[in-house]
């Protein structure tokens, strides 16, 4: 064959040829996401994507066609991405974020447009990188502090009588280190009287002893940064049946903890809105 002629080949293939399907989704925003399905900003995503995220974990995907919403997903271990067919129907920013701030396990779709909430809302949750610190129990090492800039924002009990727990640390100055920082004197609780510390300021750790860590100390700080809303509000119990977080959620930390039954077994966590200055 002819080189002109086969050029032309060539060239006609390619416009013959499918057309290569645009991605239908794009992840703005996320934090949290379930190993191995993992997000990272900018990565496109085809319709029918599953992914999951941790019970603290949150993500904005926004439709690149269709009705170009963005899909707010809040701790759902599995969620099935699908595009919008009413383009009509969405949440409202203000009423997204209270969702996410009661700390609600939810996926709702949003419309960006012209919205300064919306725009606050991913900067927050792209700006949120909260971190697990080691499992304290009451044996060595029954100690556990959040780094600096951080506050105690979840717990989760795991192990007979909530034995073992897990807390979550979440920055407010961005991940940035709070030179203004100082810890406060604390005291201990337990299932016997007093079963309740509550705190003007808010928590960055906790210590146990005991049987089951059955005696324990929240630590208490205090900051120039960090200001107690006193807008709060007392979590439900949570104990090793079943193991779930209990999460304060965004815009909040942990100001108070309290216990009941056989060796505490039973710990709910006083939230509280929190202002940054």
């Amino acid at each position: 064959m002819k080189a002109p002629v086969k050029a032309a080949c060539i060239l006609l293939s390619v416009f013959l040829a499918r057309p290569l399907a645009a991605s239908d989704f794009v992840v703005v925003a996320v934090t949290g996401a379930v190993p191995p399905d993992g997000l990272e900003v900018g990565q496109q995503l085809p319709e029918n994507t599953r992914f999951g995220l941790q019970p603290w974990g949150r993500a904005l995907i926004r439709e690149t066609r269709k009705c170009g919403l963005t899909h707010v997903v809040a701790g759902i271990g599995e969620y099935l991405l699908t595009l919008t067919d009413d383009c009509s129907s969405f949440e409202q920013p203000l009423d997204v974020v209270g969702r996410i701030q009661r700390g609600e396990v939810f996926a709702a779709r949003l419309k960006e447009t012209g919205s300064g909430q919306a725009d606050d809302l991913v900067s927050a949750l792209s700006n949120e990188p909260c971190v697990f610190l080691p499992r304290v129990s009451e044996e060595p090492d029954n100690r556990r502090t959040c780094p600096s800039g951080y506050a105690l924002r979840g717990l989760r009990c795991t192990g007979a009588f909530c034995d073992d727990k897990d807390l979550l640390c979440c920055p407010y100055l961005g991940g940035a280190p709070d030179p203004s920082a100082k810890e406060m004197q604390s005291r201990q609780i337990s299932e016997e009287f007093p079963n309740v510390m509550q705190s003007k300021t808010f928590l960055n750790g906790l210590t146990c002893w005991g049987p089951y860590c059955d005696n324990l100390l929240p630590h208490q700080f205090k900051s120039s940064r960090l200001v107690n809303a006193k807008k709060c509000e007392w979590s439900a119990w949570n104990s090793e049946q079943p193991s779930t977080w209990l999460d304060c959620s965004l815009g909040r930390f942990v100001a108070g903890m309290r216990c009941r039954d056989d060796y505490c077994a039973d710990v709910g966590l006083r939230c509280c809105e929190a202002r940054v200055e």
